[in-house]
């Protein structure tokens, strides 16, 4: 009995009771548990008057001596931490879990991660992340997500929103397994997530300094859910491999070696980095995840170094890049690094190198390409019915650009330049439709894999990236391309989104509500006595996507007295349209911004999208079993036995 009340004491220990001293409550107010087998994945995190449990915030809802619950929306939970001699034991129900107060420092025999992630890739899916911030003074505001995407071009960002407590959640989508920056106040790092992931963390912004040393320091991170184990593997290793990365040492070298001899150094110095994470592995035990990403990225970040010497090396001139020709075997070694397996995607550096394959730095691939630039445009003023002058002043345009006459040099007509002008709409892709080929002769003895990342990217880096329509010449000759399927799909469906954002024309039977405070209770007040059916979604969730399928088909069989309603958070206002125009949506419509979006998320715990609720004739909201449109005639049968009731 002694024990038992010893363990309440524990857990009643983090809020303030009568019956406690001060004291005992100060020294006690915040109290980390971890598992006892070495991997550090933090179990429980009791901060204040909440906790993190299960990677989930809770309220502590009470503590009595007998017990402490915890609040989370509907959900309650009853924990106990049990102490026997100096082990203690988590207690939650009939499931018991041995912890600790502090982190091991014996890794040598840790339990390591066991993630197995190969079919997690073009997953579409979406990540889950709540967490504690614990701020130096000022608390920020919001939490950032950043990342790459090796199928477009430029960053993804992603933000959720911190309360007064340090309490943050954020719903982000991801495609494949791969690290994410993660930005709030001065905390800035990298974890690893995957589709589908239910993730936490706790972050003392104490530990993140300011200097290039920094990345040498570990960070003082905890982490509980998915991917756990091998992110705390991968906090440790990290400073590790900043001590013997020696960025600048290859940076200076890219300036001063030639060619053959920076292609010698950078592979030598790759195998350095490969030598360092199997020495590393041999001494402490590192999941076979870890393993994988660091020595893929290895060979990835060398490749990668190797192609951006050919626009680092003579760097710029006027704000110029000053580009530099590399020997064929130069870039046959480059592309021998480079395997045909989405894996790869796992690598930090993978996005850059593919990126680095739709730029014509070389001189000699430039010159190339406006060669190409100009073949195609002198093609087309040749195919137009033009007079005489205007053809003598395209002839004289085009024997100056054959001579080699640089373009600032060149002697146009007056003529010729109205003529251009009158024409540009149809010049205006003509050097990115010479580059595109230029680029698919490049990358044509690569694999399936980065092929299909490289011209993803490029046509979004070119095109819809910067409001343009992809050609049709381009759109016609992707049908014949090897491209792999999935992200074929992915860049058809980019094509099929932009089409409708050039059609006006909106959906018939479709309000979108300008207010967008108090969202059910606008319901509420204006479909009473009615059963509401309401769907929850982004417009980057795939799964909320595929339900969109079933909608038409859906409202054909229920009770005409049921009311649909879509609000969609965490979007972007234009595709959010684009969606309710492509599946002809009819409904009543809601589009939260962040500021919107916080306090109804805060209210109804939204733990991911699609999330699906109703609303009774009665009034009252349910948010538990509430069946998708796909499940068909269970979703049917629930909302007809709601509207007789």
């Amino acid at each position: 009995m002694r024990r038992l009340f010893a363990a309440f004491i524990l857990i009643l220990g983090f809020i303030s009771t009568p019956g406690l001293s001060q004291e005992s409550t100060e020294k006690l107010k915040t109290s980390s548990w971890y598992t006892t087998d070495g991997s550090n994945e933090l179990v429980l995190m009791i901060k204040d008057d909440f906790t993190l449990f299960e990677s989930q915030l809770w309220e502590i809802d009470q503590a009595t001596s007998e017990r402490v619950v915890l609040k989370n929306g509907d959900n309650n939970l009853v924990l106990l931490i049990s102490k026997n001699g100096d082990t203690y034991t988590l207690i939650n129900g009939e499931k018991k879990t041995p912890v600790q107060p502090k982190k091991s420092k014996d890794l040598r025999n840790r339990k390591v991660g066991q993630t197995d992630v190969s079919n997690d890739f073009f997953k579409q899916d979406q990540v889950l992340l709540q967490g504690i911030f614990i701020p130096i003074d000022t608390m920020p505001t919001t939490i950032n997500i950043i990342y790459n995407h090796a199928l477009s071009e430029g960053q993804k960002q992603f933000t959720g929103d911190v309360d007064e407590k340090g309490r943050f959640k954020v719903i982000y989508p991801l495609d494949y397994p791969q690290e994410v920056m993660v930005q709030a106040g001065d905390a800035f790092f990298t974890y690893l997530a995957t589709p589908g992931a239910t993730q936490a963390m706790v972050i003392s912004e104490d530990s993140f300094k300011s200097g290039v040393s920094s990345g040498a320091q570990v960070k003082s991170i905890d982490f509980m859910g998915d991917l756990a184990v091998e992110n705390e593997e991968d906090r440790l290793l990290g400073p590790e491999f900043m001590k013997v990365r020696d960025y600048f040492l290859i940076d200076s070298l890219q300036k001063a070696l030639e060619p053959e001899e920076f292609l010698r150094f950078r592979l030598d110095f790759m195998k350095k980095h490969e030598v360092f994470y199997l020495t590393y592995f041999d001494s402490i035990p590192v999941s076979p995840l870890i393993q994988e990403i660091s020595l893929r990225d290895a060979r990835i970040y060398a490749a990668n170094d190797l192609l951006r010497y050919i626009w680092l090396h003579n760097g710029t001139s006027s704000g110029i890049i000053r580009g530099v020709d590399v020997p064929d075997d130069y870039l046959a070694e480059l592309k021998k690094l480079i395997k045909n397996d989405p894996k790869d995607f796992l690598s930090p550096n993978y996005y850059s190198l593919m990126r680095e394959f739709t730029m014509a730095t070389q001189p000699s691939k430039y010159k190339k390409v406006i060669n190409l630039m100009n073949k195609q445009n002198y093609a087309y003023y040749k195919s137009l019915n033009l007079s005489e002058s205007q053809k003598s002043a395209v002839a004289n345009w085009y024997e100056q650009v054959e001579r080699g006459v640089d373009r600032d040099s060149l002697v146009l007509s007056d003529e010729f330049k109205e003529l251009s002008k009158i024409h540009q709409s149809e010049t205006v892709d003509s050097y990115a439709l010479a580059q595109w080929d230029d680029t698919l002769d490049e990358i044509s003895d690569l694999g399936i894999i980065p092929r299909s990342s490289i011209i993803s990217i490029f046509l979004d880096m070119n095109f819809q990236g910067r409001g343009r329509e992809i050609p049709q010449a381009i759109r016609s000759e992707l049908k014949g391309l090897e491209i792999e399927p999935q992200i074929l799909a992915l860049i058809n469906q980019n094509i099929e989104e932009f089409e409708l954002t050039k059609n006006a024309r909106f959906v018939e039977g479709v309000a979108i509500a300008e207010n967008s405070e108090n969202v059910l209770s606008q319901l509420k007040a204006k479909y009473p006595g009615q059963v509401i059916y309401i769907d929850v979604w982004a417009t980057w969730c795939g799964p909320c996507i595929r339900e969109f399928q079933s909608a038409e088909a859906l409202k054909k069989e229920v009770p005409e007295n049921v009311v649909f309603a879509y609000i969609c958070a965490q979007s972007d206002r234009k595709s959010f349209e684009n969606q309710i125009k492509k599946y002809a949506l009819v409904g009543e419509h809601f589009f939260l911004d962040q500021a919107s979006y916080q306090p109804f998320d805060k209210e109804f715990n939204i733990t991911g999208f699609p999330t699906y609720m109703v609303i009774t004739k009665e009034g009252k909201l349910l948010q538990e079993g509430i069946h998708r449109p796909s499940s068909g005639p269970l979703l049917v049968n629930q909302l007809k036995e709601l509207t007789s009731r």
